[in-house]
């Protein structure tokens, strides 16, 4: 996101993350940063948006090494040997193509969710794959690409044998915040030098069985 597209979301972002921690918990956020993180944690059906019409307009295929490059240029937060690892390591990178222009990235794996900068990671089931850095390039945002790419990618991975779609995102940002339907959980780490506390709030019909599920997390 460049920086007039990050200065343009502020007044929403914050309005977001008030809503959804509370006055007090967004101010202890903004005076503790780095020191203190937060995020929602949330899982769908991967079937839950294969009624959606296609954007007949965008071909999609998986990334391979002779795509770093292409990927690199998209963003700062991007660079070879980070991409080369991912790659290598039952990581997976759908592009989304408007002619010969990537539009939009979004990367899946399996094995363990890493959430965000909390430095932690949530072991995953057999059924289970974990969606993360999803990104449409500022110039193609507002025309449903991101929408489109997150259905292709369901898709692929429904038909490879998962079914449910886990993401995380830090609060203040859609569509994952607190109060989203699908979410199940608000995670919160305090960091001050060696001391880290883990706090977890869970939400919805299975709150319990998350309460227990996410007693397996590490610090990544």
């Amino acid at each position: 996101m460049g920086i007039v597209e990050t200065l343009r979301s502020l007044p929403r972002r914050i309005r977001d993350s008030v809503q959804q921690e509370g006055l007090w918990r967004f101010g202890l956020r903004i005076v503790l940063s780095p020191m203190y993180r937060a995020g929602a944690l949330g899982t769908l059906p991967l079937d839950l948006h294969f009624g959606d019409s296609a954007d007949s307009s965008l071909s999609m295929r998986v990334a391979d090494e002779d795509d770093i490059e292409a990927l690199v240029a998209l963003g700062p937060e991007y660079y070879h040997e980070k991409l080369r690892a991912r790659l290598g390591d039952r990581q997976q990178c759908l592009l989304a193509f408007l002619g010969e222009t990537i539009v939009a990235v979004r990367w899946a794996g399996t094995g363990e969710a890493h959430l965000g900068d909390l430095a932690l990671a949530l072991p995953l089931r057999e059924e289970e794959m974990y969606a993360y850095d999803a990104f449409v390039h500022p110039r193609y945002r507002g025309n449903g690409y991101a929408k489109a790419i997150r259905r292709a990618l369901d898709e692929q991975w429904w038909q490879k044998g998962f079914r449910t779609h886990i993401s995380f995102a830090t609060l203040g940002r859609k569509p994952f915040g607190r109060y989203h339907p699908y979410n199940v959980a608000t995670i919160r780490v305090l960091r001050l030098g060696p001391f880290r506390k883990l706090s977890v709030k869970t939400y919805g019909p299975k709150a319990d069985y998350w309460r227990e599920r996410l007693k397996e997390l590490r610090w990544a």
